[in-house]
């Protein structure tokens, strides 16, 4: 969260630099490199510490990584008069708060992390899909003129919600997603499409981050998300993240397992390309799940395959 007061934009070489999004312009402050020997390529890390101010460039609005990493810098006197706008932009938020009550979503997530937790889940996932953005550093901003799901609607810091995640272990994750199926409908047939991509990752020692040949390269290691879509429904089942190094032919039967301990027996599948190979055709056949799987081709060889 951008702190009420401003200060004046730290004049150190070749460690500020500026990135404009949107109408606001952003100071970032680099505060460490390293070199890693074993990959020869040096991690650049760098840090949002304000926001510069509108009525004066020399100026900018602090957050909490700025007190951090310049703690000798007093706090001003005098302050800002308000920390939320006076107009909230409401309508998007009143939708998608519709659909997490509809999808009983507030409660799962109060299950399995509780009720603090559960709010700045939802506020995130808000701030995503209205912005199309998923920059924790710019969350305050939005958080200033929107509705939000945490108790008495207050607004978190980027650093908080930064730290929140890194908190969240693989069994949480695993435990949300087993409530999220455990309600359904497991006699009815329902048909996954499932997809996945990589994208790349500046965020530094990963131990999933690998390099591979991503889709847009952009240098950097990647690491792979997919995501399982029930047709019938319309809703989403299942996601999940892998290291980069592995490709879509060998995630697949990884992934089918994982659909049917949720309890789905009646699945069709539709793939992409990505994920035809002999031993995939074969595995599905042997569990008698139907599926639709774009060929790569129509080479001589896929026909006899097929």
């Amino acid at each position: 969260m951008y702190l009420n007061y401003v200060v004046d934009i730290p004049e150190i070489k070749g460690k500020i630099t500026f990135r404009n999004k949107g109408n606001a312009r952003y100071v970032y402050y680099e505060y460490d490199r390293i070199y890693d020997p074993s990959k020869q390529y040096t991690t650049v890390k760098r840090v949002t510490i304000g926001k510069v101010s509108d009525d004066d460039e020399t100026k900018m609005r602090p957050n909490e990584n700025f007190r951090k990493h310049f703690p000798e810098v007093e706090v001003p006197e005098s302050l800002a008069d308000s920390e939320r706008s006076s107009c909230l932009k409401a309508g998007t938020y009143m939708v998608i708060n519709q659909v997490v009550k509809n999808a009983g979503l507030n409660q799962k997530l109060e299950d399995v992390f509780g009720a603090k937790a559960a709010g700045m889940i939802l506020d995130f996932a808000a701030y995503s899909i209205i912005t199309e953005s998923n920059a924790a550093q710019y969350y305050p901003d939005y958080a200033f003129n929107h509705p939000l799901f945490t108790e008495d609607m207050k607004i978190y810091s980027d650093s908080t919600l930064s730290e929140f995640f890194r908190s969240i272990n693989e069994n949480q994750r695993q435990g949300f997603l087993d409530k999220w199926n455990e309600e359904r409908n497991h006699r009815e047939r329902i048909y996954v499409s499932y997809d996945s991509t990589n994208k790349n990752c500046e965020a530094g020692n990963i131990s999933m981050v690998e390099y591979r040949a991503a889709k847009v390269d952009a240098g950097f290691p990647i690491f792979n998300y997919a995501v399982g879509y029930d047709l019938n429904n319309s809703e989403p089942l299942m996601y999940e993240k892998y290291p980069g190094s592995i490709n879509d032919v060998s995630q697949l039967q990884f992934m089918i397992e994982k659909v049917k301990g949720y309890g789905y027996r009646k699945i069709g599948f539709i793939l992409d390309r990505g994920y035809f190979s002999k031993e995939n055709l074969r595995y599905m056949d042997n569990n008698g799940f139907s599926y639709i799987i774009m060929v790569k081709g129509c080479k001589e060889f896929i026909r006899d395959l097929i």
